[in-house]
């Protein structure tokens, strides 16, 4: 397991002061965990089963060291569940939660970082543990998430269509569901993958609520066709010449999806962007 990989967050006074309500437990196979509230259900995650929880990592040798928060950040962490690669992993311990239930799962540092191929960081002694604080929101079978994503992914439909009959008008639908009105017409050159774009943007949730911009500063500049931005942004850039101004409203499966990002934009957010294709270098 890579640390670098899980989002993490510090847990609220009252989940801290909880935790010596019950004793650790050792199971049989040896991961330990120690349980401050139960939740209403009984009902125990499966492999492959989506999870989604809130989580604070402290370490045991250093209470001021917080590795990460999500309650800061906004963003429940949510995974399919899955063995962890070590006896004694965070992973293993979200087996033993049932929807509702908060706890701490105890994994052993240097256990954790030599998997990892890292050095303890400093303030984390050797042979010490990391205190993987959970809450865990919700427990669903893969069919029961791609249900409900289906069911938002609809509602979302419906959103987006009043917006544009009401704030956009003119405007064209692609085939992915992007919505575009062109404010200038480009005259350079088009992009393909593996081109280098500059992209002055502004990013606005439907609310009007600007969440990113590079108006007023430097514009950005990426490759395409390599992930560095939301699958929405490659499709519509590609579709652009440089010198070319456009706005375009972006459903959730091309922007941040059922996760969202950043606290602001929150799952299942639509987004509307004011996009100039400033130039294009070509591959």
């Amino acid at each position: 397991m890579n640390l670098k990989s899980i989002t993490l967050i510090v847990a609220g006074a009252a989940l801290f002061a909880s935790c010596n309500q019950f004793k650790v437990t050792t199971t049989e196979d040896g991961d330990r965990y120690q349980m401050h509230e139960a939740g209403s259900s009984e009902v125990k995650g499966k492999d492959g089963d989506i999870v989604t929880f809130d989580l604070v990592i402290k370490a045991e040798s250093n209470d001021t060291l917080e590795i990460t928060n999500t309650y800061k950040s906004g963003e429940p962490i949510q995974i399919a569940l899955r063995k962890g690669p070590f006896k004694g992993s965070f992973e293993n311990g979200l087996y033993l939660l049932s929807e509702g239930d908060s706890a701490t799962i105890f994994v052993n540092a240097d256990s954790l970082y030599s998997r990892a191929q890292q050095p303890l960081p400093p303030g984390i002694t050797a042979g010490s543990d990391l205190l993987f604080i959970v809450k865990m929101r919700s427990i669903k079978t893969t069919e029961q998430f791609a249900k409900e994503i289906e069911e938002k992914e609809k509602g979302e439909g419906k959103i987006i269509d009043d917006y544009v009959a009401a704030s956009l008008a003119g405007a064209t639908k692609s085939e992915e569901g992007i919505y575009s009105v062109i404010n200038k017409v480009g005259g350079g050159a088009t992009v393909s993958a593996g081109d280098t774009v500059t992209v002055h943007y502004k990013g606005t949730l439907l609310t009007g609520e600007e969440f990113d911009s590079s108006i007023g500063g430097e514009p950005i500049k990426f490759p395409i066709g390599m992930g560095y931005v939301i699958p929405g942004w490659e499709k519509t850039l590609m579709t652009m010449k440089a010198g070319e101004k456009r706005t375009v409203v972006i459903p959730s499966s091309l922007a941040y999806g059922a996760n969202g990002a950043g606290g602001v934009i929150k799952p299942f957010s639509p987004l509307r962007f004011e996009m100039e294709l400033v130039s294009v270098s070509k591959k």
